[in-house]
Formats: C-alpha cells, structure tokens, sequence
C-alpha cells in the first residue's frame, strides 16, 4: 500500500492545475443542453495554465507536519502546521450552546468562591467588600471562560453551527444525518458515512491508512467493528464493510453533474461536533498533486474533521466525498472533494 512516502504534493515536477471554464454564449442563460454541454470533462488538461497555491492541507493527523508544497517554481519551504486534528482519540461532542456552558461554569466558580469564603471563616452574611470581590473574580472568569471559547473556536467556526442548526430543520437533512458515523483507529478518528443498508461505509484512505480493522461510530452511539475492503490512496478514498443489516444510507449519484455556482450540502463531524450539515457553492475543477483525476473546489466553511464527509447535490445524492482545503490566491480557503465518478473509475480497474 503505496503512498508517496506519506506525503502528497512533493512529487517533482508535477503541477496543480485548474481549468479556465469556456465563455458562456448565451451570457449566463443556461438552458438544458447548454448545461449538460458545460459540465467538466477530463479532456485538454495539458494546456492549461499552472496554478501554484500558497498550501494544500489535506486533512491528515497520522502523518502531521509531514506535507511539503509540491516541488515547483514559487513554492519553497514547508507548508504551514497541520490545522487538522482528525485523529484524535475518539472526541466527545461539543454541545454547541456555548450560552449554556458558560452559565454553567460560572455558576460552579461562584459556588466554589462562596464555599472558600465560609471555611476561611467568614460571616454567613459576607460584607459587600467580600461580595464585591467574589462578582469582580466571577466577571472576570466569565470573560476569560467567553474568550476562550471563541480561541477554541473562532467567530467563523462558530457561525457554521447557525447554518446547521437551520438546515437541520429539514426533514431530508435530518434522515441524511443518522448516515453520517465516526471512523476511530488506534491513531485517531475522521468522518464516514452509510452507501448500503447492510453497513458499507465510504470514507477517506488516509482516515484509515495502515489499518485493516476500524471502528464505527454511529449517531445513536452504537459502535461496530469495520473491516477496510477497498483501498484506493490514488483517489484517497477507502470503502468499510460492517456487515449490519438496516443502516440507513445514503444514495451514490451516477455521475457529479454540476457546473459552477451550483449549491451543494455537506454533512460531517468538524471541530469535535457531530452531524454538522453545512452548504457550499461549485467553484470548478482543479488538479492536485497525488491524486490521478482533477478534484473539484468549493466555496464553503470546511474544518479539521470534515475528511469524509458526503457531498450532496440539490436531490440528495452524494456527488464527492470532501478530503482537503486549499488556500487559493483569489478565492481563499476552499474546500477540495474528490467525485464520486472516481469510486466507479477505481473500482472499474482505474
């Protein structure tokens, strides 16, 4: 089980690419045919332009800190810290009430100021000096205890757990995340998610890469051992097999057929939270180093956690399963999914 001495994108002299989308004749109207006709093809990738990217992080802790840009012009030195930490030994979830959990703290902190207060002592009835210290120290906990939370997760971070809570109050959204599982090894744990009512699981290779045997996690807090079936590191992406009957799936598209601008959906476990439904838009193709066929971006708030979360088109068929993030030079930090037309091609003998 190869895999480029644990690195992607320092192979010499290979390029990342990204394809310039033809002019629109009909200046933004699109009708049926026209679509179909612009949907991404695999064809005249050697004559585009050379992208070269500030970094590539694909999300990936067993070999943290081990990436290296690809070897090109422009790009020296190594890339910046692993932000993922998808491996970490099986996380518990966050309640993302933040309001709650600072109530909480500092109603114990009180408690526990008052209680050192009584046995240094002091009168059942403390002097207002005393009170005035014991709200000073508890405003200032209660500053500290909000800064940080917003360290541990930043503004932005914060503002996906709105856009899931609100997608979350669909029905079809709800049903697509009692499909979504953790994936835990001895290294750490990344997400997945159910293809097949008997317990075959899709998720990413580097989530599971040097171990035959996984377990599951799913919503309901049920665990199962996997077995890894399907190893395909050229595409990053490995298949489980469970061997349980009635897990709620989800439904592989036959092709990735959008086109940019398109809205996605993405399901994953981001940041130690769990089933976190957010959404994205279609920026358009691009080829990374380490993976035989292009990827495709998009504009959408992924985190360390997202590796293997499903993506999903406007019927809620999975298109892609989301690997990495890249810092683009125009549109930012993206995110990078790998379409589902590589499971088939893979499968079919590459």
């Amino acid at each position: 089980m190869e895999r480029h001495d644990g690195k992607r994108g320092d192979a010499p002299g290979e390029d990342i690419r990204k394809t310039e989308r033809p002019e629109d004749p009909s200046n933004g109207q699109q009708t049926g045919t026209d679509r179909e006709e612009e949907t991404w093809e695999d064809e005249g990738w050697e004559d585009e332009e050379i992208w070269e990217p500030d970094d590539w992080v694909i999300w990936d802790s067993i070999a943290e800190g081990s990436r290296e840009p690809i070897d090109d012009d422009g790009l020296e030195g190594p890339l910046e810290e692993m932000e993922d930490r998808d491996n970490l030994p099986d996380p518990e979830p966050v309640d993302p009430e933040d309001e709650e959990i600072r109530r909480l703290v500092l109603e114990a902190q009180r408690e526990a100021l008052q209680n050192e207060v009584r046995e240094q002592g002091a009168p059942k009835k403390p002097s207002f000096g005393t009170k005035a210290m014991i709200w000073l120290i508890s405003l200032a906990m209660f500053v500290s205890t909000f800064a940080f939370i917003f360290e541990l997760y930043p503004i932005a971070a914060v503002d996906f757990l709105r856009t899931s809570t609100k997608l979350s109050e669909q029905e079809t959204i709800q049903a697509q995340k009692q499909s979504i599982v953790s994936v835990v090894t001895p290294d750490g744990a990344g997400t997945g998610f159910v293809i097949s009512d008997s317990g075959t699981i899709l998720t990413n290779h580097h989530v599971i890469e040097g171990h035959d045997r996984v377990s599951v996690v799913l919503p309901d807090d049920r665990r199962f051992m996997a077995d890894v079936t399907e190893e395909y590191p050229e595409a990053d992406m490995a298949v489980l097999e469970t061997g349980e009957e009635g897990l709620p799936a989800l439904v592989l598209a036959e092709s990735m057929n959008l086109i940019e601008g398109d809205p996605v959906t993405f399901i994953g476990n981001p940041l130690s939270f769990r089933g976190v439904a957010n959404e994205g838009t279609v920026i358009g193709p691009i080829r990374v180093d380490g993976l035989g066929q292009p990827v495709i971006m998009i504009k959408a708030p992924v985190y360390r956690g997202n590796s293997g979360s499903p993506v999903l088109d406007r019927d809620g068929h999975v298109i892609g399963i989301i690997f990495a993030t890249l810092n683009h030079e125009s549109e930012g930090t993206v995110g990078l999914f790998v379409p589902v037309d590589e499971l088939y091609r893979q499968r079919d003998g590459g």
